[in-house]
């Protein structure tokens, strides 16, 4: 008796859902934006990076100096190590807890938090395209209301998205540079160059500094830019779902309603395309 009644309620879900929606392209963007949302902010908040300074031994330092530099997200503090001067190979100065010059954290911070944000706000809407019919049967005026709100939020989404990765892009340009030749590091060069007295260690524009690829952090990137073609390219298809379009046109329940013209512009006229099988009838009905 359960599995039936189970079974039963299962069906009443699958008949109210609006699955026709996820046929058209405003359906099926909202799946590919949910996918480069979570890429974007997963990237960044997963992402580290790291620079190594390794100096061969000589009769001088009589070991290989080695030397490394961490930091991760929110990129707003950084770690490093080193074992120059220790009597001990495998013994290390560290130091932790060290600030940015420029910190990186509110740029880093801003991206993930529009990422959060679009990626709840496109899971609600993919939830409101599935029962709107229902949801359209509890209200009168929901359908009216759903499609301005869904055109407006589209529209501040591209709007943050265009900002936080514009403004992402450039602290990870800065993070990278920063990085790439570290202070730090940069400092601990000339300090074994003093102590070895040999100005051509680690010559070459520090040739001896490895940094990581940041394939995670240029992934952000280009997923954040592809989200504002995404949202912004969605703005369109939200636009024409309202009433504000000449010719607004919405897929209800398997129904293809578009508003045309008849005899003058003041008399209108909607007309339903039902499809069902290989069949479509067309109703034209009088406002």
């Amino acid at each position: 008796m359960d599995v039936e009644r189970l079974n039963a309620t299962k069906n009443e879900i699958l008949a109210e859902l609006h699955k026709d929606v996820f046929l058209t392209p405003k359906g099926m963007i909202k799946f590919v934006q949910l996918f480069v949302v979570i890429c974007a902010f997963a990237m960044t908040t997963s992402a580290s990076g790291t620079t190594d300074l390794l100096i061969n031994g000589s009769t001088v330092l009589k070991y290989d100096v080695k030397a490394s530099l961490t930091t991760k997200y929110p990129f707003q503090k950084y770690a490093w190590s080193h074992n120059f001067g220790t009597t001990e190979i495998e013994k290390t100065h560290e130091f932790t807890g060290r600030m940015f010059k420029d910190g990186f954290q509110s740029e880093s911070q801003f991206y993930v938090f529009v990422g959060v944000i679009s990626f709840l706000y496109t899971l609600a809407v993919i939830v409101s395209y599935a029962f709107y019919k229902k949801f359209e049967k509890m209200s009168d005026s929901f359908g009216t209301y759903f499609t301005k709100i869904d055109l407006g939020g589209t529209v501040i989404l591209t709007f943050l998205w265009f900002l936080s990765a514009t403004l992402w892009s450039a602290g990870f340009s800065a993070l990278r540079n920063d990085l790439d030749q570290p202070s730090d590091l940069v400092s601990l060069v000339t300090e074994i160059r003093t102590a070895a007295n040999d100005t051509t260690i680690c010559a070459n524009h520090y040739g001896c500094l490895t940094s990581d690829s940041w394939s995670k952090l240029y992934g952000s990137v280009v997923f954040g830019y592809l989200c504002i073609f995404l949202y912004g390219v969605n703005c369109w298809y939200c636009f024409k779902d309202t009433e504000w379009h000449a010719e607004p046109e919405k897929l209800v329940g398997g129904v293809l309603q578009i508003r045309t013209e008849s005899a003058g512009p003041t008399d209108m006229q909607d007309v339903n395309l039902e499809v069902g099988g290989d069949t479509a009838t067309i109703q034209p009905g009088a406002i």
